[in-house]
């Protein structure tokens, strides 16, 4: 068990450091969050509320504090980064605790976590003046809350528990991703109010505050961006396509591809290499999905469940032409689930233990590649 802590912790003490390394670069600011600090630069903190400059979006309230704090700065590189910095770190903790919590075996949470680690793209977005790390910080925060969901159909919610589950709705404000979870929180209450009455003051104050914080975002960040047919247009390509059978299952499976692989590297090599585990993830998704669901009574409480259903709302939402499917970086919150379900699915192979070893030791080299090759991106920043 100590050995275990040492590793987690020298575990996190890597991503931070690939974290700080990225952010200490000063990467030239490209193409998107030049467009965002035009916005924050030339917009009132008023005028923030309302539509965005050059097509972007942002969560308001989110892009409202990194105005105040980078102001204070003059708009220097690490002020206008140093939140999606924070919230990186954070999600990393979260999804940490997560894997602990949902692995038994400390080496399978090990190399969840190790992937999280290992990913290209969770360290590089927390250098990134766009709202992606905060996403996956909001999915993981949800993510280990709602495991507690479970024990109120026999108590009385403590107050320490009403007080993180009030906060949640806040979550609206800071993340489009948010849409994803908050309503699992109403919808699992439902179920619980039916056999603990006493939960019921805690669903309507819950119900009311997401509601309020709904409306809030709707009236000062969606419409805009719902209606603005640049954005539109641009996520385009990106949404499922409806109008014949094999332009639907292409659409599908190139979504579904690049949700599997996208996060592992920078360069097609790697996207190559970790189609291997495209059925690893899918059947493990749906598999141990559709088997926690039917064992909790269709209740989201596990990470099995919660993956399922995030990406069921994805496919819908990409076939109402609503969130990108094929969206890449608008889905990072969904990259741990991934790793996750990979993890999973490597596990079910025990049976199998030549089988096992030989996956196993293949996922953990590979992963130790895309850690190697995500230091030499950011060595070459320096040069």
């Amino acid at each position: 068990m100590k050995s275990y802590r040492v590793i987690i912790i020298f575990c996190a003490i890597i991503f931070v450091a690939l974290c700080f390394f990225h952010y200490f670069s000063q990467r030239p600011l490209w193409l998107d969050e030049n467009f965002i600090l035009q916005n924050i630069q030339e917009l009132s903190f008023k005028n923030i509320l309302g539509p965005l400059i050059k097509n972007q979006a942002f969560p308001r309230i989110y892009l409202i504090i990194i105005k105040w704090f980078s102001a204070k700065f003059d708009y220097v590189l690490l002020s206008l980064r140093f939140f999606p910095l924070i919230s990186m770190i954070a999600g990393f903790i979260f999804w940490t605790v997560n894997y602990n919590k949902n692995f038994s075996n400390r080496w399978l949470s090990f190399l969840a976590i190790f992937s999280f680690l290992s990913s290209y793209y969770m360290s590089y977005y927390a250098a990134e003046l766009k709202p992606y790390s905060m996403d996956v910080l909001v999915v993981g925060l949800f993510a280990m809350y709602l495991p507690y969901q479970k024990a109120l159909a026999r108590k009385t919610p403590s107050k320490p528990f009403i007080i993180a589950t009030l906060l949640l709705p806040f979550t609206i404000l800071f993340s489009y991703a948010s849409f994803f979870v908050f309503w699992i929180v109403i919808y699992n209450l439902l179920y619980i109010t039916r056999k603990n009455i006493k939960t019921l003051p805690l669903l309507i104050s819950y119900f009311l505050l997401s509601l309020l914080f709904f409306i809030v975002v709707f009236n000062f960040d969606l419409r805009f961006s719902l209606q603005h047919k640049g954005l539109v247009n641009y996520w385009s390509d990106y949404f499922l396509c409806t109008d014949s059978g094999y332009c639907f299952f292409k659409s599908f499976g190139e979504g579904t591809r690049k949700l599997a692989v996208w996060w592992f590297g920078n360069s097609s090599i790697f996207r190559k290499i970790a189609s291997f585990f495209i059925p690893f993830f899918f059947i493990s998704m749906f598999f141990y999905g559709i088997k926690s669901l039917k064992k909790n009574g269709l209740r989201i409480f596990d990470l099995e469940s919660l993956s399922i259903v995030v990406f069921l709302e994805l496919f819908i939402l990409g076939m109402l032409k609503m969130y990108p499917f094929t969206g890449e970086r608008v889905t990072l919150f969904f990259a741990p689930f991934v790793f996750y379900m990979i993890v999973k699915a490597i596990a079910a192979l025990k049976r199998v233990k030549i089988l096992y070893y030989l996956v196993a030791v293949f996922y953990l080299c590979f992963l130790a590649t895309c850690l190697f090759n995500t230091l030499l991106c950011y060595l070459k920043l320096y040069t």
